[in-house]
């Protein structure tokens, strides 16, 4: 059985809890992770453009992407 094929087995709710289960572990290891040259390309981006929304730690973050998502739903 394949990652892929685990996941699309998954529930929304379990993905969404696997999701914070493989950011928790990601974070656990961080020393040990080496981004991907795009994401050093992107923080460029984002220090030559910053926002202007306050910034905010990445559990509010991930809350507030949860939110969106979810008043997009219910209201389609």
């Amino acid at each position: 059985m394949t990652v892929e094929t685990i996941i699309a087995s998954l529930s929304q709710a379990d993905r969404r809890n696997a999701l914070e289960l493989l950011w928790a572990s990601l974070e656990r290891d961080s020393d040990a992770y080496t981004p991907p040259d795009w994401h050093g390309t992107l923080l460029a981006e984002r220090l030559a453009n910053p926002s202007s929304e306050p910034a905010m730690p990445v559990r509010e973050a991930m809350d507030a992407v949860r939110n969106r998502v979810d008043a997009r739903r219910t209201s389609s």
